[in-house]
């Protein structure tokens, strides 16, 4: 009982030490934000912080770390064989009601005052686990123009998120996830050779 009451201690102070962090990205850069401000904001000392972490950087890598967890067990439910279909409905629903479930956090970590190599790791994460599987669905056999696909549909799915996260989410998960498949597809339409078009409009 003793164990389990320490673990839901700092539970607690972990989570309010994170929350304050996302409060002060609101406001600043990471690199102006210290220690100092986050325990006081959270309301313990600085001993305190430096048992849970070593500094505010190690505290917001914690919180990436953490969401870039869930984001890769979304993944893994969704292509347990590594592949992915022409359609992938299921897994883009997904991935958006959990951008939605975290929606502060996402758009902090996306926002002016988040990190780009949070970014720039999400962009990899995408590439290699969605785009790569789903461009052999789509038959795209010149490596040149999938680079550009690859490019113009990551960020273009990127900024669609943010602009999602900007409008507070006003379109449900279930809507943007329509919309991110439909410019998804129609964006891949003059790269897939005229033989697989053909024989798809024929089905």
């Amino acid at each position: 009982m003793a164990a389990e009451n320490m673990d839901r201690r700092v539970r607690k102070t972990r989570t309010m030490l994170r929350l304050c962090l996302a409060r002060l990205l609101k406001e600043k850069k990471i690199q102006e934000i210290s220690v100092k401000e986050i325990s006081e904001m959270a309301d313990i000392n600085r001993g305190t912080f430096y048992l849970h972490y070593r500094d505010v950087y190690d505290l917001l890598a914690s919180i990436e770390d953490d969401m870039f967890r869930q984001f890769n067990g979304i993944l893994e439910r969704n292509t347990p064989s590594g592949e992915i279909t022409e359609r992938p409905s299921r897994l883009i629903l997904e991935l958006f009601s959990f951008i939605r479930e975290n929606a502060d956090l996402a758009q902090i970590l996306m926002g002016p005052n988040g990190d780009i190599q949070f970014l720039n790791q999400l962009r990899e994460v995408f590439k290699d686990r969605i785009m790569v599987p789903w461009a052999k669905t789509l038959h795209i056999g010149n490596e040149k123009d999938y680079q550009y696909w690859y490019a113009f549909i990551t960020d273009g799915c990127l900024g669609l998120i943010k602009a999602w996260l900007e409008n507070g989410t006003d379109l449900s998960p279930e809507e943007v996830a329509d919309l991110a498949e439909k410019f998804i597809t129609s964006g891949t339409a003059g790269l897939v050779p005229e033989e697989v078009r053909a024989k798809r409009e024929a089905h």
